[in-house]
């Protein structure tokens, strides 16, 4: 009866051919040494297709070729800070367009009208459009607007946020969650604390 006895080494098997045995080193595994033992770096990705699943392709810019797979949000604060996404959308915060997985973002509301006026554009489910102006000339029925996203419910207004009065009669000092969601015209307020 033969016994096979594996040595302590870790990596090393002996192998048994016919009646004669002997030790070869095999590598099973590569562990990163020093700091290079943290969390393995990102796949790099050109679209949301090449990342695995419960994560999405992040971008440096909307124009960027290729970036790496980030992992969606678990959840999002809801503070208004609004960002244009890669896709011509305005995320409620950059955290909101996280979770959509949109690659990229600039700064602020979209600057191109994509939905309303005169042509009456739909924006994309789960969006909003939003007519909000700065001054009463944005008030024309022909007024265009742009697709917003909104968290799942507006949170308390922040103070020192934008407050909008509809273009209709009868609404005054909401905040932007409320005016996007309430639809219609809206110019900046100047009546509001």
């Amino acid at each position: 009866m033969r016994r096979l006895v594996l040595p302590a080494v870790v990596g090393a098997w002996i192998v048994c051919v016919a009646s004669s045995c002997s030790s070869t080193d095999v590598p099973l595994a590569t562990l990163p040494a020093g700091d290079d033992a943290a969390t393995p770096p990102a796949p790099r990705c050109a679209s949301i297709t090449d990342c695995p699943q419960g994560t999405y392709c992040e971008k440096e810019t909307c124009d960027s070729p290729s970036g790496t797979c980030t992992f969606y949000p678990a959840e999002c604060p809801s503070v208004e800070m609004p960002v244009c996404g890669c896709d011509g959308v305005t995320y409620f915060d950059h955290c909101l367009r996280q979770i959509w997985g949109v690659p990229s973002e600039t700064m602020g509301p979209c600057m191109a009208f994509t939905c309303g006026g005169p042509s009456n554009n739909p924006c994309p489910a789960d969006s909003h459009c939003a007519q909000l102006g700065g001054g009463p000339g944005h008030c024309s029925p022909m007024a265009e607007g742009n697709c917003w996203v909104l968290p799942p419910q507006c949170p308390s207004p922040s103070e020192g946020g934008n407050l909008w009065d509809s273009c209709q009669p009868g609404q005054h000092c909401l905040d932007t969650c409320e005016a996007v969601l309430m639809g219609g015209s809206y110019s900046r307020s100047v009546m509001c604390p």
